[in-house]
């Protein structure tokens, strides 16, 4: 029986109410809740909340009560936000009306990208080939960010059992992500943005040069290839093969090629201690999709790292998705779980015909599906999961 979730937020899980959640989306056939248990701020509109219909999120926290004993020497601590002690910890209540035989519990879990926490810790987020920080992006080579990362998934995974941990933003976060009120007077190339969103911090430095790769010389080339691109009047290609050929659109540049190749060592090696960190009993899942690469995802290598993949087709129109997920099963393997991604969001998904033909052309090829987002849509349009999933 294939699995089926619906991204929520604890807020929503508050104003709808559980029961009312669980009986809502057990009409659709859905069986699993996936909770956001970490996560970032934005501006949210929400049809689907009677209560909040725009909401600002804390920025940066955790949505379950914390043990603050567990990270007393921890340089980079979670922080707990403030609606847990005012509106209740809807994970423990989740995972405890799934034990009284209620929907599963999967901890939707949001990894490195945190402003506020990059703030405070500075020393520990990414930074281009300037030295300039990318506040918003904590960085995987950071031991203190990977042990804040690996910390909140051993605490999670002990202590509330989810069925399952899925990890969003594991990797280097790219340049072109999205913060308050951003200025390009430039007019950013792809490629300008892909070098942009390389990390040249310390830990970055280091850890490169102790596996032999020539990561100085890779920021000094990738500095004069921005300088030149901020010195043209106008923009101008100078990777023609970028993005289609993936990091090997910079072969010629062999120092920035070695470099890009490494990349993939810090999101793997941190992804296997999150899932050695977590209980044996639950399963751990990277979020994945279309273009990761650039944030330093081998896909293969990661999926053997944990124990498979949350792949989001959320923009791959009907036609493509089928040939996609084919290609992502090929790449992980049998024997690691494909759950398929998708949002509800109109008018990228069209309709409930639009959403059912993406929904079947995945059917071969995944364990399940996720679906975003209960308070994101309009009530009403939940029924397009259930009309998706009918035989």
């Amino acid at each position: 029986m294939r699995e089926v979730s619906v991204w929520a937020y604890p807020w929503d899980l508050h104003d709808i109410g559980i029961e009312a959640v669980a009986a809502r989306l057990g009409t659709q056939g859905v069986d699993t809740i996936s909770l956001a248990a970490s996560y970032h701020a934005g501006r949210f509109l929400q049809p689907g909340n009677p209560r909040r219909r725009v909401w600002f999120p804390q920025d940066g926290t955790v949505y379950y009560a914390l043990d603050e004993s567990r990270w007393d020497d921890a340089e980079i601590r979670p922080l707990e936000a403030d609606i847990v002690a005012s509106e209740g910890d809807h994970l423990a209540e989740l995972t405890a009306r799934r034990d009284a035989g209620g929907p599963k519990v999967s901890c939707w879990t949001v990894c490195l990208h945190n402003t506020r926490l990059g703030m405070a810790h500075p020393g520990h987020v990414m930074r281009t080939a300037h030295g300039d920080p990318q506040f918003y992006a904590l960085c995987p080579s950071s031991p203190a960010a990977r042990a804040y990362v690996t910390g909140i998934v051993a605490e999670m995974s002990e202590r509330y059992r989810p069925d399952r941990i899925e990890l969003e933003s594991p990797d280097f976060m790219g340049f072109d992500h999205g913060f308050h009120h951003e200025k390009d007077g430039l007019g950013l190339l792809p490629e300008d943005r892909f070098l942009l969103g390389l990390c040249f911090c310390r830990h970055c430095m280091a850890r490169a040069d102790a596996a032999g790769v020539p990561i100085a010389a890779a920021r000094d080339t990738v500095r004069h290839l921005l300088d030149d691109a901020f010195a043209r009047e106008l923009p101008e290609p100078q990777f023609p093969h970028f993005p289609g050929r993936g990091n090997d659109a910079f072969a010629a540049l062999p120092e920035l090629h070695a470099y890009l190749l490494w990349r993939s060592e810090p999101v793997t090696s941190l992804i296997s201690e999150i899932r050695a960190a977590a209980h044996a009993e639950t399963r751990v899942l990277l979020i994945d999709g279309e273009g990761s690469w650039r944030g330093g995802v081998d896909l293969a290598k990661a999926a053997a790292a944990c124990d498979g993949v949350l792949y989001c087709v959320y923009f791959t129109p009907a036609g493509r998705v089928g040939p996609e997920l084919e290609r992502v099963r090929r790449v992980i393997g049998p024997d690691r779980t494909l759950i398929a991604g998708y949002q509800l969001f109109h008018p990228e998904v069209v309709d409930a015909a639009d959403l059912r033909t993406r929904v079947a052309e995945a059917t071969p090829f995944v364990d399940g599906f996720n679906f975003y987002n209960l308070g994101l849509v309009p009530a009403s349009r939940l029924g397009w999961i259930g009309k998706a999933l009918a035989e």
